[in-house]
């Protein structure tokens, strides 16, 4: 079960990789750009908060807890290497919370202040469901 959760992440960040990286049409991963094209004020807003930056460095430090946990994992520490597993899944949650946030102060869309909540229970659930089915 572990090995697919594995999987999973790693097509994530594939994904992740692609979006940001290799796509044309999207810009950001952690948002869909697409819906502020309509109000040029708003996106010229989006453009300088330079989240593209900031998702690039979440995207390294997410392979790279990504690789450490996959060794730790197979060289023997399974909880451990599980942890940072779920320690990506959380960068990731982290990440679109400081999205969010941002966006939220540049367009002040309180549905933005809405997913930052969300993102927020979501981190909380992971940590609660991944130590109480670890231990």
């Amino acid at each position: 079960m572990y090995i697919l959760l594995f999987i999973l992440v790693a097509g994530l960040l594939i994904k992740f990789t692609m979006t940001t990286f290799f796509n044309k049409d999207r810009l950001h991963f952690s948002f869909d750009e697409r819906r502020y094209f309509s109000d040029e004020k708003a996106i010229a807003k989006i453009m300088r908060l330079q989240l593209v930056k900031i998702e690039r460095i979440f995207l390294v430090i997410m392979i790279i807890v990504f690789l450490a946990g996959a060794a730790i994992f197979f060289s023997g520490n399974i909880v451990l290497g599980v942890w940072l597993l779920i320690s990506v899944i959380i960068l990731q949650l982290i990440m679109n919370i400081i999205t969010d946030f941002r966006l939220y102060t540049a367009v002040y869309d309180k549905a933005n202040l809405v997913m930052t909540f969300i993102w927020l229970v979501l981190i909380a659930g992971l940590i609660v469901l991944t130590n109480s089915y670890l231990l």
